[in-house]
């Protein structure tokens, strides 16, 4: 069996298609929508996983509010080579090498580690961790991920699944060159093979969008489809609805989504409550803002449960303008909070899409946020970001050779193409009656499961070769 496989930098989803409907795939029985699983890995030091709303809900559970013993450990040793430096107090000292032991700070009361935004790691260099003693590289994390999802299918199929069709933007996360696509294509593809899929092919995610919404159409069109998910956007321009004439005028996209917004929510109104702006000492020194802006970044908090970190703290509390304010920062690392932090930040996100005002909470030991937002606000945070995708469909628009009067539909899809002001800008660009949303959270995955099931034979294939994506 061959599936469609929606793997996002937020969520995820798969799906088949019979060759009469599409079938989505219950991967999450214990999220609001069970055929959307948050990308969200935990491991535990015992060796479960869990992914989806039970990673979340285990995280919580094991490390919120929990003590921490940060202790040294070894992690290597590099080798150190001299040259003749002729002597050193009066003893000749000729060229030698010398090993040095090299060690880092780990927390042995960790009872897991929680992951996510996988996804945005692909364009860049190859890493590997080390979790609980095992070392692990980025594609490996993914399999993991990948692997769970195919079981959790084959269980509600009955089946093996073999077979996928995997979905990649037109420019991942972190990608400034095509050649840095291709690595990440290649390296999700690995990721797959080693979660048990024998046969891995991809497919542009706009063009998966438009394989979906083209199974409503009657005539042919021309669409601009505009996805705009967690970690980037993608714009595509296409001719669809016409069996052996769909053809690919224009792809690009730039790396910019969801969790770009959330890091400027954050950036522009919470700092101040964990520091931003408190003084320290007796000369009233800023307080460095290397210490707040870490909250714009998950793996970045996690450094600042250091004891050098925490002395500090300790430092500025006793001698600084708001002690509360570092209090809090204090609590927000050593009692887990942050994934607290970026859940309520995404809640109020979300709630702004249908109402002006929203409210970003957080409790905790030491620690009571309460901080509003607008609509206007949450705008004008993003305003830049907005330009540049603004830039992004427009420029795809001229490349297409098009004109804005001539494009039929623009189909929206990605959880963040629900954003008012996106909604309103390609309204403004195209005309509203054009702008339908399309299956925001699993429209890909369900394009993807039709070519999926047109490259098993089981559907008929309605279009020519893609086109390849635009520099």
């Amino acid at each position: 069996m061959r599936i469609g496989l929606d793997f996002g930098t937020t969520n995820s989803s798969a799906a088949l298609f019979d060759g009469q409907r599409v079938h989505m795939f219950p991967i999450d029985p214990g999220a609001r929508d069970a055929a959307v699983a948050r990308s969200i890995l935990y491991l535990t030091r015992d060796g479960d996983v869990f992914i989806g709303q039970e990673a979340v809900d285990t995280y919580y559970r094991q490390n919120t509010g929990r003590p921490s013993r940060m202790v040294r450990k070894i992690i290597g040793e590099i080798e150190m080579s001299f040259g003749d430096v002729g002597s050193t107090k009066g003893y000749p000292v000729g060229p030698h090498n010398t090993f040095q032991e090299v060690y880092a700070l780990v927390d042995e009361l960790t009872p897991g580690r929680l992951l996510h935004s996988l996804k945005s790691g692909l364009a860049g260099g190859s890493t590997r961790p080390t979790i609980f003693d095992r070392e692990y590289g980025l594609e490996g994390l993914i399999a993991i991920f990948l692997r769970e999802v195919r079981q959790r299918v084959e269980a509600v199929a009955g089946e093996r699944v073999e077979s996928v069709v995997l979905g990649r933007p037109v420019t991942f996360a972190g990608g400034d060159q095509e050649a840095d696509s291709a690595r990440a294509e290649t390296r999700l593809g690995r990721a797959a093979e080693m979660a048990g899929f024998r046969d891995v092919s991809f497919e542009l995610e706009p063009v998966a969008a438009a394989h979906h919404y083209e199974q409503t159409l009657a005539s042919p069109q021309d669409v601009i489809v505009f996805d705009l998910g967690g970690g980037t956007l993608d714009v595509t321009v296409m001719r669809v609805g016409e069996p052996g004439l769909r053809e690919v005028r224009a792809t690009g996209g730039v790396g910019i989504g969801g969790e770009t917004f959330d890091q400027r929510i954050i950036s522009g109104l919470l700092l101040d409550h964990f520091g931003r702006g408190t003084t320290w000492g007796e000369q009233a020194i800023p307080l460095p803002s290397r210490y707040t802006d870490a909250l714009s970044d998950w793996q970045a908090i996690a450094d600042l449960n250091r004891p050098e970190a925490l002395r500090f703290f300790h430092l500025a509390q006793t001698t600084g303008s708001h002690p509360a304010r570092v209090r809090a920062l204090q609590s927000l690392v050593v009692n887990n909070y942050a994934m607290r932090l970026i859940d309520g930040v995404e809640r109020a996100k979300v709630a702004l899409s249908a109402a002006h005002f929203g409210l970003i909470r957080l409790t905790g030991q030491d620690l009571g946020v309460w901080q509003p937002i607008t609509r206007a606000q949450f705008e004008g945070l993003i305003a830049k970001a907005a330009g540049r995708i603004e830039a992004c469909v427009l420029g795809m628009l001229e490349r297409s050779g098009l004109s804005p009067d001539q494009i039929d539909t623009v189909v929206q899809t990605g959880g963040s193409a629900q954003i008012p002001l996106f909604i309103a800008m390609m309204g403004r660009l195209f005309g509203p009656e054009k702008v339908i949303l399309s299956d925001v959270f699993t429209g890909v995955a369900a394009g993807l499961a039709i070519r999926a099931a047109q490259l098993e034979g089981t559907a008929e294939p309605r279009d020519r070769p893609n086109a390849a994506p635009s520099p």
